[in-house]
């Protein structure tokens, strides 16, 4: 009857009357109608229908729905009727979710959405935000009732993390102290409880970041101090700054490695060294198999240590490669840390953009071993029989031939050496490792040739096993790496002379096998030796076009080879290259040496800084340094209590004109200025030059010059001090040149973006927490996930001399910075504040509080809670807060504690637009605000329910390991309601100020009445979520909203729909909670007075701050009243705000209020501000909050 109908999209399709009759019969099936037949009659009179109206007219499928509706209603099948049009208009909105979603992801691309500041704009954060788009469509479209998800997408209310919605929980407040204790499986095998501080806080960061992997919110340690104390018991105080300082570091850096970047390691059940990339170590990583070579910080030693995890990422981030001026590249995420040497000497870390050095190993000694093969797993051969065989220097010479120009064949070896003199000497070396082998020449029809060695099918495919088959598939063997030097350098020979080319300058070899160039250069680095690398692609498209890996040892480093044959020759002109090629930059070991020579060091200002100036050095300081016997007299000499003992020793031997001149000055506590009879221990002038010294030492107003035979107590103790002093500048000299010696320093050539990965990889090396990449770069080991974790850690309040150490130094690393002293985002510090013990004066941990204001004071953190507010005392020093606000504390399920629980989710109500609606009259008010708090409810509980039939293997991590409280006897099928009836359902509400204007004309900081009324409000709130409480039986708390993308979203649907209203909607965002406008005038103390009240409230979180010009970092005392005041005004939780901004280009740190930097005129400038509790840089704020951000005031005194 009809050939095509019109889709939506405008395309014809042939027409098919069936999907008519299915339609009908779905909808009246789904009010119990089991009648086919039926549907196919109701299909009839819907064709003639259409037939009658068109009559041969297109018409599209609109056209028929309407017909249908129109057949069953006039058919007397209302409710058949019904289902079909409610079928058609869910249909309806599925199509314009499909079409918003794709206009979302339009925008998506054009430019990442910032509702999140701590997920960046880089390719990997854009498929972020395009998979969270398309799941607010699926569950605002399948799986949230139509009641509650209409509410959401019309803005009465905003379901929190909506795209988390059936997939995880918020946050958590991490038991640390027992996984410390117990150790814990992390999903990559079994880690065991640490020793020392610098594992603890290694351990607390994976922690953070695996229970992150499994949660959308923030992850807190709810009792830092007390948990890591035991861990630092035994440390001093720089072993546990370092610790903390790794921590601030780790939790700020934490990305990866592209998974096709290689590194070394060490399989330690097959004994065997290699390559292989993150993609196939994580997939092949046993606990306690593997080893990687890594820094030690404190020698520079290249050293063995065990790898503890293996870790595979979302990724997020931007992929950078770094190459070096050597050659050598790594391909990392844009936040991991790789290992540089600071000003002062010290191994540290740095980003790939702030790093200028990366570090590679000058050399590496290892254990020597003489290792035996055993050949019986091989192909037997009846000829050439060998049993094992011992890796000598001769055996080690012919394998250098093989991964140089040799090629396996069943049981022949062919060499294509291409040189009489290395084929006789490739022949003597078979015959000495089995006197039956033999070589012929084989020519091919061009003429070339190649050595044909017969050594059987044993020993030919040894040598392919251990060696590698096929060019590409070359390498070192392993037990070379630990072989003795000579081995080594007669591998490096066949090689070299199989392979290289000795050039005017270099010796130069080139394979397509990168695992024999990365193989080779190891070697040379455990010989000391300084190589370069580089990489070609071939231009040619040809199959056999293949990219070669080259590799060169400059001539003053390659004359400590040995070469076989003609190249022996060649070798010898190389002996006249004095000049180093190698790209090494030890030009921050200048100003160290020249502090400790001065001008006795012309070299230390006029020439380049070489590794054998260094051993010269070394040499000389070692000369030059106090003897263990020397350094015990030398301090006594400096003490004036030996002096005083002399002088009475000697007071006998004086004539007794002078005995009692002697005795009254000792009566008066002094000492002679000069007494012949005082011994001489040294020649005091003598020494001088040997320390570098100048005659005067400071005398000139003292009598002159030091003399070798000086009987003058104070001059000689000055001598002595100044003696020990500079040999303490010695000691730390040498200590830093002969870290120097182990590690090379190469400037970076460049850095380029590359093309995004979904996954990226990472390793946890124990000790070190560093390893070593297959091209010689050292990488700090740094754990990612989907953003860096929301980690808060609190405070303050445990006395435990072991607990105050952690504190101090945590408190210390936060205040020193990142590494070029930019101030850190993550952890967010929570100082506990208590009175008995850190307030006041008198208190124990006063002095600790002191240096938390300090460092508030210049890095926007610690933030403060306070134990002695009305609604914290109860629960004595226990609360613990999250630095977004989050609080949880009662239980209705089980005991009233922190550890083990956490938010499972939140919504919040949009105040200002009820207070809209009711245009002023109270009674509408709090009818509306009644039915909207009740819907928010029943919104939670639907997601509770969905949150509840998650099972343990869901979240691997928080449930799998017990991390939930309840959770730890549930399988990994069990589904986890018995462990989130402890958690709370939070809701939450935003703009206070907007509603009582709209209410009243004022918001609280401009009238006493608004400001009572704004507590009625919010009380009215408090008391419905605990109707809600009671009615559910769940744990429903009161939230003060960190609203960081819901701000601008509400005014912007209610300036839609109700227009601009001043006061109210006239701005980009509506005011956090309940504070006090941004841009009101109004005093700090005033606003902490106005806002304390309503803390008391919130129950599920709250904080206020107030806003200061610049950083108070001379104004501690400030500082201080600002917290006491807070403190005295019932606040929970609370904040100093200020402006932190630093310079890339010259690392200044300062307000910066122009767009350039004042100092150096860098436009890269690092604005850090508080953002709804946390800290994030100004670029990752949403427009709103920009907005915000720039109608803030400070607050007066």
């Amino acid at each position: 009857m009809f050939n095509t109908i019109k889709k939506r999209d405008g395309r014809e399709v042939s027409f098919d009357d069936k999907k008519i009759t299915d339609a009908i019969f779905r909808a009246a099936r789904s009010v119990g109608g089991e009648d086919r037949q039926l549907a196919m009659e109701l299909t009839i009179e819907v064709l003639k229908m259409i037939k009658a109206k068109y009559n041969g007219n297109a018409f599209g499928v609109e056209d028929v729905q309407d017909i249908v509706e129109k057949v069953l209603i006039e058919n007397g099948h209302a409710r058949t009727a019904k289902a079909y049009i409610l079928y058609r208009d869910r249909r309806t909105r599925m199509r314009e979710a499909k079409g918003e979603l794709m206009d979302a992801v339009e925008e998506i691309l054009v430019e990442t959405s910032k509702e999140n500041a701590n997920v960046s704009n880089s390719p990997s954060a854009k498929m972020l935000q395009i998979a969270s788009a398309a799941s607010k469509k699926y569950y605002l479209t399948r799986l949230i009732p139509d009641e509650l998800s209409q509410a959401h997408t019309r803005g009465d209310i905003h379901i929190h993390d909506l795209d988390f919605y059936g997939k995880t929980l918020t946050c958590i407040q991490i038991p640390l102290k027992r996984l410390l204790e117990e150790g814990f499986d992390n999903g990559h095998g079994y880690i065991r409880p640490p020793q020392r501080p610098n594992s603890a806080t290694a351990l607390a960061a994976i922690i953070l970041q695996s229970s992150q992997n499994d949660m959308h919110g923030g992850q807190s340690f709810a009792f830092f101090d007390r948990d890591i104390a035991p861990y630092v018991e035994n440390a001093s105080e720089d072993e546990t700054f370092q610790a903390m300082e790794a921590l601030v570091y780790n939790l700020n850096s934490m990305h990866s490695l592209r998974g096709s970047e290689r590194i070394w390691i060490l399989d330690k059940e097959e004994n065997r060294l290699k390559t292989v990339s993150m993609e196939e170590f994580h997939e092949q990583f046993e606990e306690g198999k593997f080893a990687a070579l890594s820094v030690n910080y404190t020698t520079g030693k290249t050293e063995l240590k065990d790898i503890t995890a293996s870790l595979k990422h979302n990724n997020f981030n931007r992929l950078l490669q770094v190459k070096l001026k050597s050659g050598q590249r790594v391909e990392v995420t844009d936040n991991h840390s790789m290992m540089a040497v600071n000003k002062n000497g010290e191994i540290t870390t740095a980003v790939p953009e702030m790093l200028s050095t990366g570090l590679t190993p000058a050399r590496w000694q290892a254990v020597e071993q003489v290792h035996t093969y055993e050949l019986s797993k091989y192909p037997n051969s009846s000829k050439y029989q060998l049993k094992e065989i011992v890796l000598d220097e001769i055996l080690a010479r012919f394998l250098g031939f093989y991964v140089a120009e040799g090629a396996a064949d069943g049981s022949t070896i062919y060499l294509s050496l291409f040189n009489k003199e290395l084929e006789a000497e490739a022949g003597k070396m078979l015959e000495r490792i089995h006197p039956d082998f033999s070589t012929r020449l084989r020519y091919n029809e061009t003429g070339s040739r190649d050595l044909a060695c017969r050594v059987g099918q044993q020993f030919a495919a040894f040598v392919a096993d251990i060696c590698g088959k096929g060019a590409q598939n070359k390498r070192v063997p392993s037990e070379i790496f630990f072989a003795t030097d000579n081995v080594i350098r007669a591998f490096l020979d066949g090689y070299l002379s199989g392979d290289g080319t000795v050039g005017k300058n270099r010796v130069v070899a080139s394979s397509v096998s990168q695992k024999l160039r990365d193989g080779i250069f190891l070697l040379l680095t455990r010989l000391g030796l300084m190589a370069s690398m580089s990489q070609e692609i071939p231009s040619a498209q040809y199959a056999a076009a293949r990219e070669r890996y080259k590799i060169a040892i400059g001539g003053y480093y390659a004359t400590a080879l040995n070469l076989s044959g003609p190249k022996q020759g060649d070798l010898a002109s190389l002996y006249q290259v004095s000049i180093e090629q190698s790209r090494y930059d030890y030009e921050y070991l200048r100003p160290l040496i020249a502090d400790v020579y001065g001008v006795d060091c012309r070299n230390a200002y006029q020439y380049r800084i070489k590794p054998v100036y260094i051993e010269e050095l070394i040499f000389d300081l070692k000369s030059r340094r106090l003897t263990g016997e020397e350094e015990e007299i030398i301090v006594k000499l400096a003490s004036s209590a030996y002096w005083f003992e002399e002088v009475e020793r000697v007071i006998p031997l004086v004539k007794s004109s002078q005995r009692h001149h002697l005795r009254k000055l000792l009566a008066k506590g002094k000492l002679p200025r000069y007494s012949k009879y005082l011994s001489v221990r040294f020649p005091y002038a003598d020494w001088l030059p040997r320390f570098m010294l100048s005659k005067e030492l400071g005398f000139r107003n003292h009598g002159g010059m030091i003399t070798s035979d000086c009987r003058s107590p104070e001059m000689v103790m000055r001598w002595a001090r100044a003696i020990l002093n500079k040999n303490l500048q010695i000691n730390k000299l040498l200590i830093k040149l002969e870290r120097a010696l182990e590690i090379r320093p190469v400037t970076v050539d460049s850095i380029k973006e590359l093309p995004y990965e979904p996954y990226v990889y990472d390793i946890s090396v124990e000790g070190n927490e560093n390893f070593l990449t297959s091209q010689g770069i050292f990488v700090h080991n740094s754990r990612a996930g989907a953003q860096v974790p929301f980690s808060s850690l609190n405070l303050g309040t445990e006395t435990s001399e072991a607990s105050r150490k952690v504190t101090r130094n945590l408190l210390m690393a936060y205040e020193a910075g990142l590494g070029r002293g930019e101030n850190p985002i993550f952890p967010n510090i929570i100082f506990r504040v208590k009175e008995g013990i850190n307030l006041n004066p008198d208190d124990p941990n006063y002095d600790l509080f002191k240096v938390a204001l300090r460092v508030a004071s210049k890095r926007l953190n610690p933030t403060f809670s306070f134990m002695d507010a009305g609604f914290n005392s109860p629960f004595g020093d226990q609360v613990s807060y999250m630095g977004c606000r989050t609080r949880v504390m009662s239980n209705r399920h089980g005991q009233a504690v922190t550890d083990g629980r956490g938010n499972l989710s939140f919504t919040t109500v949009n105040l200002p637009r009820v207070a809209i609606k009711a245009e002023r009259n109270m009674a509408k008010f709090y009818r509306d605000l009644e039915d909207i708090f009740d819907l928010s409810a029943r919104q939670l509980y639907h997601r509770y329910q969905v949150q509840a039939k998650l099972k343990v293997r869901d979240m691997p991590f928080v449930m799998g390991q017990g991390l939930y409280m309840d959770s730890q006897g549930l399988r990994p099928e069990d589904v986890i309601e018995p462990a989130i009836k402890h958690g709370t359902l939070a809701i939450g509400f935003i703009g206070l100020a907007e509603t009582l204007t709209a209410l009243t004309g004022k918001h609280h900081g401009e009238s006493k009445s608004a400001q009572e009324i704004g507590q009625e409000i919010v009380a009215f709130m408090a008391k419905k979520v605990d109707e809600a409480a009671e009615k559910y039986d769940k744990n429903y708390t009161f939230l003060a909203t960190p609203a960081e993308g819901l701000s601008g979203r509400f005014i912007k649907l209610d300036r839609r729909e109700y227009g601009i209203i001043p006061g109210v909607t006239n701005k980009e965002y509506y005011t956090n909670s309940f504070h006090i406008p941004v841009n009101y005038p109004i005093s700090i103390f005033d606003k902490i007075s106005l806002e304390g009240v309503y803390h008391k409230y919130c129950n599920a979180g709250h904080i206020s701050y107030v806003e200061l010009e610049a950083p108070p970092v001379h104004n501690i005392e400030a500082m201080e009243s600002i917290v006491r005041h807070m403190k005295d005004s019932n606040m929970g939780y609370a904040a100093i705000n200020y402006p932190v901004d630093f310079c890339t280009g010259c690392s200044h740190l300062g307000v910066i209020n122009e767009d350039i930097c004042p100092r150096c005129g860098s436009p890269f400038i690092r604005r850090v501000r508080r953002i709804t509790g946390y800290l994030s840089t100004v670029d990752r704020f949403n427009d709103s909050k920009v907005s915000e951000l720039k109608e803030r005031i400070t607050h007066r005194f």
